[in-house]
């Protein structure tokens, strides 16, 4: 699927670019743990992993309204910190319906996509506390 309509990116990318957001905060509020590699590099790995889901899951979305993928992908190399702005707005735009002649529009999300969302949310702040 190449689309994302707003309850799929709601319910997956948001709470992916929220939790690599705060873990990234929280690095910058303990600076004294960055002496041990073996959590920083779980806690980059884990940043890593979910902001490129989540920036794949703003690619998908800016499909679904009929733009190209390069000014995500250029806003994330020039300006990351807006990039969640552009996230909350891309949440509260309506999809176009004729935005990709190719591909028919996006299912709505699922109760599985809703609880997919949910872990998103929950087990990197698990894996967090498991590792510290």
């Amino acid at each position: 699927m190449l689309r994302y309509d707003r309850s799929r990116f709601i319910a997956l990318g948001l709470p992916s670019l929220l939790n690599a957001a705060l873990v990234i905060y929280m690095l910058e509020l303990r600076p004294e743990q960055w002496s041990d590699d073996i959590r920083n590099g779980f806690y980059w790995a884990l940043v890593g992993g979910l902001g490129l889901f989540g920036i794949a899951a703003m690619i998908k979305r800016a499909r679904d309204l009929g733009s190209s993928a390069w000014g995500i992908l250029l806003g994330f190399l020039f300006a990351p910190p807006f990039m969640l702005l552009v996230a909350l707005i891309l949440a509260f735009i309506p999809s176009s319906p004729d935005a990709d002649r190719l591909e028919p529009p996006p299912p709505n999300a699922s109760l599985a996509t809703w609880q997919t969302g949910l872990a998103i949310l929950v087990v990197p702040w698990l894996a967090i506390w498991l590792f510290r």
